[in-house]
């Protein structure tokens, strides 16, 4: 279908590379991506370490671990869609709650999701609150697979929490965290439910990525063709980090 000119209404008819000429000289498309990618860089790093850092917190002793454990984790169980319109109602610039705290203390209504330099930013943060509970259960089960010993013996030789944390925990979480953010990067650059319940794509397209830009090509423009040549190359760029991950993983690993 990528290959054809074709607008669900008239049979297709084949074009060759014209669609893929046409998306890649197309502004919006590299706006798209740029837009992705800025999703996926401010998503996934801190995802990761805020995963890692409450991992690391509810595999101590404390009080009513297993309930926080799952208070955290129960956002994963949700549709996006319901987390979506969940967080619309927080972010709302009336009756939100988190504009509710805002005017309290005197500062004035924040517009999340109608702002172009803040609605990306909103966007991150409700999905790293959506994302983090089910790669704070893969953590907790690596650092629960580290042997006790490992830690005894470090702090045998002096070696305080954070020593111990930096140079046992950390090089033995290595390979998890490798699976952590290519996995949670490859997810963010299929994002598409947030956008599209919570900003459409705005403002001003500011949260218009590839997959919303695919849905755009497809069903308002009516241009399958290019839509679907979107879609193969976004499928060509997955393929090839993970096949790329894959690889540098088993090499990594052989030489650990």
């Amino acid at each position: 279908m990528s290959l054809c000119d074709y607008d669900l209404l008239r049979p297709p008819r084949f074009v060759g590379l014209h669609n893929y000429t046409a998306i890649l000289t197309d502004p919006a498309f590299w706006s798209a991506v740029r837009h992705t990618l800025v999703f996926a860089l401010e998503q996934v790093p801190l995802g990761t370490v805020v995963a890692l850092a409450v991992a690391v917190l509810l595999n101590q002793g404390i009080a009513g671990r297993d309930v926080y454990r799952t208070i955290i984790y129960l956002p994963q169980a949700a549709s996006y869609v319901v987390v979506a319109l969940v967080w619309s109602y927080l972010y709302d610039p009336v009756v939100g709650p988190v504009n509710l705290v805002i005017r309290d203390v005197g500062w004035p209504t924040v517009h999340w999701l109608t702002d172009a330099q803040l609605a990306m930013p909103s966007l991150v943060i409700m999905s790293i609150w959506r994302n983090l509970g089910y790669f704070m259960v893969i953590y907790l089960a690596a650092l629960q697979g580290i042997p006790r010993e490992l830690r005894e013996a470090a702090a045998i030789d002096g070696a305080n929490a954070v020593r111990t944390f930096r140079h046992v925990t950390l090089p033995l979480l290595r390979n998890v965290t490798s699976f952590v953010l290519v996995t949670w990067f490859l997810g963010a650059l299929q994002m598409f439910t947030q956008a599209y319940v919570m900003t459409g794509g705005g403002p001003v397209e500011a949260t218009t990525t590839v997959v919303f830009r695919i849905y755009q090509e497809a069903f308002l423009y009516l241009r399958v063709g290019r839509a679907s040549a979107i879609a193969v190359m976004l499928f060509v760029v997955v393929a090839v980090l993970t096949l790329a991950t894959r690889l540098l993983g088993r090499r990594w690993g052989a030489r650990t």
